[in-house]
């Protein structure tokens, strides 16, 4: 059994460890071990947000491909139950410090639950998104982001029965970091040169093409809040908009780079919230940028 979850435990993190890769390994188990601390010494901070540190493992669940070989093994459902503690292990030991039994009951009788429960085949579901970019579809599909919705309509429950604002905030920023997944794909130069739009109605179409996707995106949060009648809350739901925009034009603007673009993005989102906004200034200047880009793609 200790053989089969170490194995387990190098697939789930194959992206980011290479074959003994100990120094690796290391790393990561010193991060979870460093969030945990930091969680401890701040914890009043943290208390309305711990489900947070427990939801990877579920999103993990359901998309992972492997089960049906596990199912080979007798106590496989014994294997999963101590992967998933061992996952989380450092936030359990701060919710026992804190004596929040009752919490970690909750939590370990729903990943039981999760892992006794029926596995759903979503092959079927059809994304409203439009196909100009099929990076949409692809992205869904891939990271099964899908999962993610029901999650946010529990944190947008939670924030209102404990009238915790921040959690809706916290909401709008995943929704927001989902709808600019797909502009981190690439689609193949060819494909823009193929293309018999200019290099500016081309980026104009993908503009519109993230700004309507989005669009359906927001919809159950939108619907969600209409419900609980958190009205002031919705107008904020604009700024969802604003960063998978952004990512589109620096998509192309850094398109032989996907590396840079991340970090430029990353960088320009995180000094629009320090600086009030005051970068977004720079986005004509950014836009022409783009154009030139594609440009350059198309004539090459």
């Amino acid at each position: 059994m200790i053989k089969i979850l170490h194995y387990l435990f190098l697939i789930r993190f194959r992206k980011l460890v290479s074959k003994d890769d100990s120094i690796a390994m290391f790393l990561i188990v010193f991060f979870y071990l460093g969030a945990a601390v930091v969680v401890y010494i701040n914890y009043e901070v943290f208390r309305n947000y711990m489900i947070l540190f427990f939801v990877d493992v579920i999103a993990y669940h359901l998309q992972r491909r492997d089960i049906e070989i596990l199912k080979l093994k007798k106590n496989y459902k014994t294997i999963l139950f101590t992967e998933y503690i061992i996952y989380s292990l450092p936030f359990y030991l701060v919710l026992a410090v804190k004596k929040e039994f009752i919490f970690i009951a909750g939590i370990l009788l729903f990943k039981i639950i999760l892992i006794n429960a029926p596995r759903l085949n979503l092959k079927v579901i059809r994304y409203p998104f439009n196909l100009f970019n099929a990076h949409w579809h692809i992205s869904f599909r891939k990271y099964k982001l899908i999962y993610v919705f029901p999650l946010l309509v529990a944190l947008i429950f939670v924030a209102v029965s404990y009238k915790n604002e921040n959690l809706i905030f916290l909401v709008y920023l995943v929704l927001s970091f989902i709808a600019c997944v797909p502009s981190f794909e690439r689609e193949k130069t060819e494909e823009i040169k193929l293309n018999t739009f200019s290099a500016k109605k081309y980026l104009i179409f993908q503009l519109k093409n993230a700004f309507f996707n989005t669009f359906y995106l927001v919809i159950p949060v939108v619907v969600t809040l209409c419900l609980f009648q958190e009205w002031q809350k919705i107008v904020f739901i604009l700024l969802v908009f604003i960063p998978p925009l952004i990512n589109v034009l620096f998509k192309y603007i850094y398109f032989e780079n996907h590396f840079l673009q991340q970090i430029i993005f990353s960088l320009f989102i995180a000094s629009n919230i320090f600086l009030f906004g005051v970068p977004l200034l720079a986005l004509p200047f950014t836009y022409i940028k783009a154009i030139k880009t594609l440009n350059t793609i198309k004539i090459c």
